[in-house]
């Protein structure tokens, strides 16, 4: 069955389309990494024809560059909605903390930063669209957060862009490294608790009004 062009498709079959066609290939770039994904695989795994695939992304590295977008963003977004600036700040850090840690450790995540850190050695393009969606788009959140939180009188940073990257380091204390090289397949849940526990405390040691008022 030929497939309809876009202009002629509804919205919501395009976006069901596109979906399809990124979930399948979501599964073939973890299982075989870019350079070892071809189009034919893309298009075994979504159940649509070649030229289907084509007429939505016009290259595999296309496809592959918006997947980690899109995948890095909907993540970000999910893991920084806590940040509230209503609620008391080393409360909504902590619950970050262990939205982080929990995220960094889960096995289908570990797969993922594997096969982007392959891939940008050849495609610095995948780096950058990873960086951008995740790690940049986290940073300018939490820098906002702690940009209220100073004026609201809870914190006190004179760099709040350098807190956030302190605070990002801090609560996940390299936790996902021995994963990430294959020294071990697990990281215990409570490791990671501890992890957050310290590195929050280290940061209001820092930044926090009482570390400010009794310097």
């Amino acid at each position: 069955m030929t497939a309809l062009p876009l202009e002629v498709e509804s919205s919501a079959e395009h976006s069901a389309k596109r979906r399809q066609i990124m979930d399948g290939a979501r599964r073939v770039f973890v299982e075989h990494g870019f350079d070892g994904a071809s189009v034919n695989d893309i298009v075994k795994a979504t159940g649509v024809s070649k030229g289907t695939v084509y007429a939505y992304f016009p290259s595999k590295e296309k496809l592959f560059e918006t997947l980690i977008f899109e995948d890095r963003r909907g993540q970000a977004e999910r893991l920084f909605e806590v940040l509230d600036d209503s609620r008391p700040v080393e409360e909504v850090l902590r619950e970050i903390g262990l939205r982080f840690g929990k995220m960094l450790i889960a096995p289908e995540q570990i797969a993922y930063f594997r096969m982007i850190i392959a891939a940008s050695a050849k495609f610095p393009q995948a780096g950058r669209a990873f960086y951008e969606a995740g790690p940049r788009y986290g940073l300018a959140r939490v820098t906002a957060f702690i940009k209220e939180k100073v004026r609201q009188g809870e914190l006190q940073a004179d760099d709040p862009e350098m807190a956030a990257r302190q605070l990002l380091e801090l609560i996940h204390c390299g936790a996902s490294k021995p994963l990430l090289f294959g020294v071990t397949d697990t990281i215990p849940p409570e490791e990671i608790e501890r992890a957050v526990n310290a590195g929050v405390a280290t940061f209001m040691a820092a930044y926090g009004r009482r570390a400010s008022s009794s310097a």
